[in-house]
């Protein structure tokens, strides 16, 4: 092969195509893809609770089965590694403060509280433009990858930062290119996934998050134990270099293997061009497809519940509890060496992950109000053992502990929940979620550094109240949320929005419009069949 036909194959492979000349009917007709029957009646199956964990159920066709595995591995585990890349690379300044940072650039006032603030700003600003972006197919594919590879540069760059003044710009940028990553990754699943499909999924892609905001302590402590004077350079320092090594391997992977959106891909990497028109179709009056932004998404998304009360449930959700506090109680009880604090950090994320695997599945199957119940039972307990304070080590740890169940049990279930709730209009989707993950950081930009002011570290006793009061709020956004995806069209059927199936599982408003263009079409057909006898007539005559 020439230089010149191996550059243009290159080109072929990596160009984004239009989606115009994309093949509607299957090159390979021969194959089967329908769905067997539902059989619960032997084996393991016969507990539909574990099918709920089910990520390949029987029933469906070998093809389709072998096209999720496809998935899985070139969409899923990418968006994954991603997401575990941003948690990992937003929380390790966290774990490099408590870690040798702090003294090393002679941090003495609230500037924990502010690098986080200038990475919320810049995070908050840029969810909704990005997120829209990507519902575009020149951006579906190479938005990701392109600001995954910036966010690592700039971690990169933490390991050789003077002062807080180039933390705060680092902080800024690492923000502005991670805006996307969240929420832009459920509209992609849910233009490959079924509603089914997303949650028992949506559980592991947010173990991702948790495991990279647990491994942040793991590799901090090894980089102290290990690396510290490697190169002149300070154990925290070399973290940063570790997680941007890590960032850049996820970005080569999904650079030759992440497809995009089915209605942006003609084929990529393990996918073939009956793989994308069988997603395509599999979905097909399911959820919505792109469209151009019009008055009517406008109207559709403000006109629709789910804008205001989705944002407000996420909200107050992600204002609950303060991720740093465990840190900074135990580096100023003196119970703890500078390891231990890293450590155990990363041991109360244990107890994220499983909550985290386990809640949305378990929410198929028992239902979101018991299941959810149960959750915010533990958060009240943690919550107040905070406002309580004067009490002993073993029983604030577990309050730590208990606090990852509600953040990191509920985000996924909120979220991807939300995503399903707009599935009628795919910009509207993504100018929900995107405006969830917005308001939620702007809120926080101002919380936070008002609740946890350093100066009260770390008891922060008005703080911990707030939090009560906070996690009162998210529960009634959740019980809103609730009987409004149940009853919305008896109780507000202006704000419904056009998300309901028929018996058939197809959103009624894709089956109206198919119908009033048949009778379009009939009306047509019958006007140019009576104009056609009328000049016949006029011609005998």
């Amino acid at each position: 092969m020439s230089v010149k036909s191996f550059l243009k194959y290159i080109w072929d492979v990596y160009k984004i195509p239009d989606p115009s000349t994309f093949k509607t009917e299957y090159i390979d007709s021969t194959i089967d893809r329908e769905r067997k029957p539902v059989n619960d009646s032997k084996g393991w199956q016969k507990n539909s609770f574990l099918q709920s964990f089910n990520l390949y159920p029987a029933h469906y066709s070998a093809y389709e089965r072998k096209f999720l595995l496809k998935f899985d591995i070139s969409v899923f585990l990418f968006l994954g590694a991603s997401f575990y890349t941003k948690y990992l690379d937003n929380t390790n300044i966290a774990a490099a403060y408590v870690s040798g940072m702090s003294d090393d650039l002679n941090l003495k006032g609230d500037e924990l509280n502010l690098f986080n603030t200038y990475y919320t700003i810049s995070y908050a600003i840029l969810q909704i433009p990005l997120t829209l972006l990507i519902t575009r197919p020149q951006f579906s594919r190479y938005l990701l990858l392109g600001c995954e590879f910036i966010w690592g540069m700039l971690t990169f760059a933490n390991a050789f930062v003077q002062d807080a003044q180039q933390v705060y710009a680092i902080r800024f940028f690492i923000g502005v290119t991670e805006a996307c990553s969240f929420p832009a990754t459920y509209v992609i699943f849910s233009s490959f996934l079924t509603d089914d499909e997303l949650f028992t999924r949506a559980g592991i892609y947010g173990a991702f998050a948790t495991a990279g905001s647990a491994s942040s302590g793991v590799l901090q402590s090894w980089a102290y134990k290990n690396l510290r004077g490697v190169g002149g350079l300070a154990g925290w320092r070399w973290q940063f270099i570790v997680d941007s090594i890590l960032t850049v391997i996820v970005v080569i992977y999904g650079f030759f293997l992440f497809p995009g959106t089915p209605s942006s891909c003609r084929k990529f990497g393990l996918f073939t061009e009956d793989d994308m028109i069988f997603a395509r179709k599999r979905l097909d009056k399911k959820v919505a497809i792109p469209q151009k932004f019009t008055k009517r998404f406008l109207k559709e998304t403000f006109t629709t519940w789910q804008f205001y009360v989705c944002a407000l449930m996420w909200t107050f959700h992600h204002s609950s509890f303060y991720t740093n506090g465990d840190k900074l109680y135990m580096k100023a009880s003196g119970l703890y060496s500078v390891t231990q604090v890293t450590d155990w950090d990363t041991y109360t994320y244990l107890l994220g992950i499983p909550s985290t695997i386990l809640i949305c599945p378990l929410t198929q199957w028992f239902g979101k109000l018991p299941v959810v119940g149960v959750v915010f039972v533990t958060a009240f307990y943690a919550a107040t053992v905070l406002v309580i304070w004067n009490l002993p080590n073993s029983v604030i740890m577990s309050a730590f502990f208990l606090q990852h169940v509600m953040i990191d049990g509920l985000s996924q279930l909120f979220y991807g929940w939300s995503a399903t709730l707009c599935k009628d209009n795919v910009e509207k989707k993504a100018l929900v979620l995107g405006f969830m993950q917005s308001l939620s950081y702007a809120t926080n930009a101002w919380v936070i550094p008002l609740e946890y002011n350093m100066k009260y570290s770390p008891r922060f006793k008005a703080g911990y109240i707030a939090n009560v009061f906070i996690i009162g709020g998210t529960l009634f956004f959740f019980l809103l949320c609730w009987v409004l995806s149940h009853y919305d069209q008896k109780l507000i059927p202006k704000w419904a929005g056009y998300r309901h199936l028929d018996n058939d599982g197809n959103m009624k408003y894709l089956d109206d419009e198919e119908e009033n263009l048949e009778d379009i079409s009939s009306d047509l057909d019958e006007s140019i069949i009576q104009e056609t006898v009328s000049i016949g007539s006029r011609g005998k005559k």
